[in-house]
């Protein structure tokens, strides 16, 4: 293809060239800054465990399913020293492919055929779902990468029963990302009932309980299904699940009426006087108008950011959910929002962004009214706007320094992280660790350095990286004991006054600092061994 030929195809197509292009751009420029020291190596951490022939729930307590982090330990069979840097870069990927997954879905639903359409939506749903959220491996991530494409499968207007049989095995591994998830199979089996699809219903119910007996027997084989049972249940109560998955939702709607009454009242106006590509601009300016307020006003990941997304998700919900009383495509769309949902419900950051394709989707067809007739000038300011307000977001990456300070390259301490840059203090720190490590044996470190073991080249002797009293499952006494049965030296930061207080939330660090020998004090840590 020639020059001239190549640049026709971009003016023709702009979205589609513009959809690849953003995801090399964000990995180039996004993927290398930053660096914390606990959300951004947990999985890392469980998975270097893994790797390094720890099984879940056995031989540590995991408090969720295990497949994420053994879906993200295959790096390591590729490479030891790049696994973390291939990692990062797949949740870029990740978000990009199930985004665009999902739009194909839900356009072939709704006969929009135009291409620069379908990758207009997708980009702009993987935008908000990145928003300037850190590149890391995460559990909800994967939870939804798998859901969809299982969706992918189970959809396809002409299904035989192989693409039952692979839809039925992604959707068990995303069941298997987090507990949320459990809820995805029961919403797609609704989904084919109510098209009286009573076939699909029952292969799917047969192969996923297929799926789930081979887990179960994995899991029992190796003599850790009582372990598992417990972990899994004890700490996911329902009213934690009331509160992340309804009580929440109700209050991002209570929290702030007047402005989502307002918001309603302009965009009803102006779709009744404006243009459908008007409609749709004023549709995206809400969000993208308070997205620019909190980064200018507040910490990133405040509770606005998180009401936001859910407002948006109960605005999209409710309109899909009346046009699907009327209109049987919507009920696809109620779906996909369903699936947002059960990505939402979480005692951390509790928001349906990471899929935020059908809530675009739905603002999409909310707007045009069944024309579907975007005009490419509202599509490239769209895009332009939110990667103008991304990029403001990124200047202070998550619980990081801001980046003009993150000049350091974490690749000359540790070559796992080559080309990541972080700041001063961060660099300092590494360095300590490594050193400690070259003079000290059969370590672990508290409370949170998540990536340590990995970086250090380690098998952690307790096999938890991150010893909040959750993630230990409360067993403080197992822990007490397996640091002193394996006589484990332990290198325990400055954890004092940190934001996570872990004087109240890591037990087990307190028990250290408060029963063990102190031997040598550093500038980042503190060397404790048990009392002889």
């Amino acid at each position: 293809m020639g020059l001239q030929q190549f640049a026709v195809s971009i003016y023709k197509n702009p979205f589609t060239f513009l959809f690849f292009a953003v995801l090399i751009c964000y990995i180039l420029v996004y993927m290398p800054y930053g660096l914390e020291d606990g959300d951004m190596g947990t999985i890392v951490s469980i998975s270097w465990s893994m790797y390094n022939g720890y099984f879940p729930h056995l031989d540590f307590v995991y408090i969720k399913p295990p497949f994420s982090p053994y879906f993200h330990s295959w790096p390591f069979y590729i490479s030891e020293t790049y696994g973390y840097l291939i990692n990062r870069t797949m949740y870029y990927l990740q978000i990009f492919l199930y985004s665009l997954w999902a739009i194909k879905i839900l356009c072939r639903e709704f006969n929009i055929e135009r291409r620069d359409t379908v990758y207009f939506l997708a980009l702009l749903g993987a935008l908000i779902s990145i928003h300037d959220y850190p590149p890391m491996p995460w559990n909800t991530v994967d939870g939804v990468f798998f859901t969809i494409l299982g969706a992918w499968f189970l959809l396809k207007p002409k299904h035989k029963w192989f693409h039952i049989a692979l839809g039925a095995f992604f959707v068990s591994l995303a069941v298997l990302c987090k507990q949320s998830f459990f809820f995805v199979p029961v919403l797609l089996v609704v989904y084919f009932l109510l098209k009286k699809d009573f076939r699909q219903s029952i292969y799917f119910i047969l192969y996923g309980l297929f799926f789930a007996m081979l887990y179960v027997g994995i899991i029992y084989i190796n003599g850790a299904f009582d372990a598992m049972w417990e972990q899994l249940f004890s700490f996911t109560t329902s009213s934690s699940f009331k509160r992340t998955g309804f009580l929440s939702y109700i209050d991002s709607l209570r929290l702030y009426p007047w402005i989502v009454l307002g918001y309603l009242a302009i965009v009803f106006t102006v779709r009744y006087f404006a243009n459908k590509n008007t409609v749709f601009a004023v549709v995206l300016a809400g969000p993208a108008i308070c997205f620019l307020y909190i980064y200018l006003t507040e910490e990133n990941y405040g509770l606005l950011k998180q009401v936001l997304i859910q407002a948006m998700w109960m605005l999209a919900t409710g309109f899909t959910f009346l046009k699907s009383l009327q209109n049987k495509q919507y009920r696809m769309l109620l779906l996909f929002l369903g699936f947002g949902w059960c990505a939402s419900i979480s005692n951390g950051f509790n928001t349906p962004v990471d899929f935020s394709a059908p809530i675009l989707f739905a603002f999409f067809v909310f707007s045009y009214s069944e024309t579907y007739t975007l005009k490419k000038s509202v599509g490239l300011a769209s895009i332009a706007v939110f990667l103008a307000l991304f990029y403001l977001g990124y200047q202070t990456p998550y619980l990081d320094s801001p980046r003009k300070e993150l000049t350091y390259n974490m690749g000359e301490v540790f070559p796992q992280l080559k080309g990541i840059k972080s700041d001063a203090e961060t660099f300092n720190k590494y360095k300590e660790l490594k050193h400690l490590a070259s003079k000290y044996d059969n370590f672990t470190i508290l409370p949170s350095v998540t990536l340590g073991h990995y970086l250090t080249n380690t098998k952690n002797p307790i096999g938890v990286d991150w010893v909040f009293n959750h993630h230990l499952a409360d067993q403080i006494p197992e822990y007490i004991n397996k640091l002193e049965d394996k006589d484990v030296t332990v290198f325990l930061e400055n954890f004092e006054n940190h934001a996570n207080n872990y004087e109240e939330t890591s037990t087990l660090t307190m028990y250290v600092k408060e029963n063990w020998q102190l031997v040598a004090t550093y500038d980042y840590f503190r060397i404790y061994q048990k009392q002889r």
